[in-house]
């Protein structure tokens, strides 16, 4: 790919001028009152910071951790920690207490008393001067038994905070310079582990091509937010109280624009928010739809190159088409992967203390590896650590993937690896463990998004016969040379299949640009389907990590076109009459008021759905039910596409715009997205229910006899007759191409 934006400094003396006369314009522009600043308080909740339910610290001089970012557009001038906990009873009061660290400097300490011991409450301030881009807050237990023999790792030294813990800050927001180099801040900040919210402001008369602008700049700022998750809300003609982005070219503009100076060439330009202290727009422009999008593709794909308030984008093209499954999110298939390359920084890979917080490597695989009757995802793993003193303390690492336990690996005084990376890990009912072969991953445990957890547990020494010694300050570290191999799987996958679709945008981010995806929104298309279409769009670009540049926005339904193009196709409407489909090729229908589904014979059940090749299950209907009701509802239904054989087609449909509302917040709910699997998703406020039905299809490519043996398992009589059927066969051509060459032998002889 190629991206050439010619920054302010870099145009010519003809084109400086016009682009200085656009910013002295624009400032003009600007409302010269400013109002007073205004200080913003953020409230972070324990299972913001990582953690489901409640924290748990175990043994003497363990640590709670809590990580959070601070934003570039804002001073923390103050922040609190307010934590319930409960200590065990069995804690010796004068001895032992909570200390709590900022960025690894003391806050303060908590000591334990003797009064009653279940659910303490603690407030702690927090120095702002110590806060910096990235924070780390650290509550450590200091335990201490009242007895005489004891052990730092004792089990009834313990401590949980409560899940109602949070971090409050308050911050002063600050006025950044209107610099293009920033970007992607201050619209996304990647300190800011939060939701992004990003509004999106587009003209009254806004055409197909600026609603397909705005859906490629979202898939952009999807990709950066990546696991934070993200939303799109939309202006019409109106700006929002925060950061926004605002598409327009000369003759389609938000009426509070009517007056900004036009533009002659694809203009990116960073200006302050007329009534808003230290918010930022960042104005999209062009002279026409044409312009508006090569503008775009400038600022997804040439962003290195952007400074400056203002940048023109003289080119900016996609010289190298994609490859299918090339998305920067995903892991490489055709080659082992090293460790190091699934962390931002080589240091994530290193912990410290006795009790150090886990390792933590999360990476992205396609939906539609096959992985039917594989023995595993071979894992070269190797470790260092602090050699141990004594072996046989019980000191070890721990390996899971998916929150499933893997291996463990006893620890020794060599302070590395050695063999132990050299094991199979028995898969289901396979028992046979072999020291010969590499590190096994489960591979039923593979899905799109996978994390696997390092946990490294140093123990005490006894010393003599009632004491323990601490094994004091220790390091570990996963190497980063350590591979990971997913070469020779193939790519096979039952559809449709929603669980891919709500987790890896699949099958359309197969093409990481969505160069195979057409998107149908009806003509007209109310704000609520517009907010859905961003949503997807920023959904597709976190799966893949690249923007939806080649992506086809329609609002007919074009048979011909659909079909010459090949495409997978995304429909958003507001009822299935309006998504070009005919009532008997869907399991779902409805309208304002009737609806209609298909019930299967068995619901499959999440987790048993098929999933990365699983053998194939039933899914014939059983029940058709026909009801008339006014309530919300929405639906995601899946479908084979009825152009091409090897294409699909999901529709997400309301019977209002409202009701889109519905599934927009399941989406950015990853709670629910774990439920949602099948062809059919129904959405009736905070209830959802996932369905299985329909007809079935297959998607991908597999050798001629894993294709045979995979789709008659199912059928084990079958199976088995067809193979004595064929043994038959054999043994009888056999017996006579034995026979004439016996007989033809006895000929000879004569």
């Amino acid at each position: 790919m190629l991206a050439i934006v010619q920054p302010l400094w870099a145009t010519a003396a003809v084109e400086a001028d016009s682009t200085a006369e656009l910013m002295l314009e624009s400032e003009a522009w600007l409302l010269e009152s400013e109002p007073a600043p205004e200080f913003r308080d953020y409230q972070l909740k324990l299972q913001e910071l990582g953690y489901p339910n409640s924290a748990k610290l175990r043994g003497s001089e363990s640590s709670v951790y809590m990580n959070f970012g601070s934003r570039l557009d804002e001073i923390i001038v103050g922040g609190e920690l307010r934590f319930h906990y409960t200590v065990s009873p069995a804690l010796m009061a004068k001895f032992s207490h909570l200390k709590v660290y900022l960025n690894e400097e003391i806050m303060g300490v908590i000591p334990i008393t003797d009064e009653a011991r279940i659910r303490q409450y603690a407030s702690v301030q927090l120095d702002p001067k110590y806060f910096a881009d990235y924070n780390q807050l650290r509550v450590e237990l200091i335990g201490h038994l009242d007895k005489e023999c004891w052990s730092p790792d004792d089990y009834s030294i313990w401590t949980e905070v409560s899940g109602s813990t949070e971090i409050r800050l308050r911050a002063e927001p600050l006025r950044v310079a209107n610099d293009l180099s920033l970007i992607p801040a201050p619209f996304f900040d990647k300190r800011d582990f939060r939701r992004l919210t990003l509004p999106v402001v587009l003209p009254s008369n806004y055409s197909l091509e600026k609603v397909r602008a705005a859906g490629v700049t979202t898939s952009w700022f999807g990709s950066l937010a990546r696991w934070r998750g993200a939303s799109f809300p939309l202006s019409i003609n109106e700006l929002p109280d925060d950061h926004a982005i605002v598409f327009m070219t000369n003759d389609a503009r938000p009426k509070i624009f009517e007056d900004f100076p036009p533009v002659d060439a694809p203009t990116l330009q960073m200006i302050d928010h007329p009534t808003k202290v230290a918010a930022k727009l960042l104005l999209i422009q062009g002279r026409n739809d044409e312009e508006l999008n090569q503008a775009v593709r400038g600022l997804v794909l040439g962003t290195a190159l952007l400074s400056g308030p203002v940048a023109v984008v003289n080119r900016a093209e996609q010289v190298k088409p994609r490859e299918p499954y090339d998305a920067p999110h995903w892991l490489p298939t055709d080659r082992a992967v090293h460790i190091g390359e699934l962390v931002d920084d080589p240091a994530q890979l290193q912990v410290v203390g006795r009790t150090p917080p886990p390792i933590k490597v999360s990476f992205q695989l396609p939906p539609d590896l096959f992985t039917w009757r594989s023995r595993g995802i071979p894992l070269k793993l190797d470790y260092r650590y602090s050699p141990l003193t004594y072996e046989g303390t019980g000191s070890m690492m721990s390996m899971s993937i998916n929150d499933q336990f893997v291996e463990g690996f006893n620890l020794t005084d060599n302070g590395f690896s050695g063999t132990d990376n050299r094991v199979r890990v028995p898969l289901i009912n396979d028992s046979f463990i072999s020291v010969s072969e590499r590190l096994k991953v489960p591979a039923f445990k593979v899905g799109s998004q996978n994390q696997m957890v390092f946990q490294f547990d140093f123990a005490g020494v006894a010393s003599g016969a009632c004491k323990t010694v601490s094994p004091g300050r220790r390091y570990a570290a996963i190497d980063a040379d350590s591979t990971l191999d997913f070469t020779g799987l193939p790519h096979y996958i039952e559809m449709p299949n929603l669980r891919a679709f709500v987790n890896a945008g699949f099958p359309f981010t197969r093409m990481a640009d969505l160069s195979e995806t057409a998107v149908l929104i009806p003509q007209n298309a109310p704000k609520e389907v517009l907010e859905t279409f961003f949503q997807l769009m920023g959904a597709a670009g976190a799966s893949s990590g690249f923007p939806a540049i080649s992506v086809s926005l329609f609002d007919k339904w074009d048979k011909e076109q659909l079909k010459l193009r090949e495409s997978d196709i995304l429909s958003i409407a507001i009822n299935p009459k309006m998504s070009g489909l005919k009532e008997k090729q869907i399991p779902l229908i409805f309208d304002d008021a009737r609806r209609a589904i298909e019930l299967p014979i068995r619901n499959i059940e999440p987790g048993n759905e098929v999933w990365g090749g699983a053998v194939p299950e039933l899914a014939e209907s059983a029940e058709n039910v026909e009801i008339t009701s006014s309530g919300g509802f929405a639906a995601v239904v899946g479908l084979q596409s009825p152009y091409n054989s090897s294409r699909s087609v999901v529709s997400v449909m309301a019977t209002k715009p409202a009701d889109f509302k519905m599934v927009q917040e399941a989406l950015n709910d990853s709670g629910r997205i774990n439920y949602m699997f099948g062809s059919v998703v129904t959405f009736r406020g905070d209830q959802q229910t996932s369905y299985n039905v329909g007809d079935k299809y297959f998607v991908g490519a597999l050798p001629l006899w894993d294709l045979i043996w995979f789709h008659f398992s199912r059928y084990p009589l079958l199976l088995g007759f067809l193979s004595v059927l064929v043994v038959l066969l054999l043994a009888v051509f056999l017996r006579r191409v034995l026979g004439a060459m016996a007989a033809k032998r006895l000929r000879g002889g004569k």
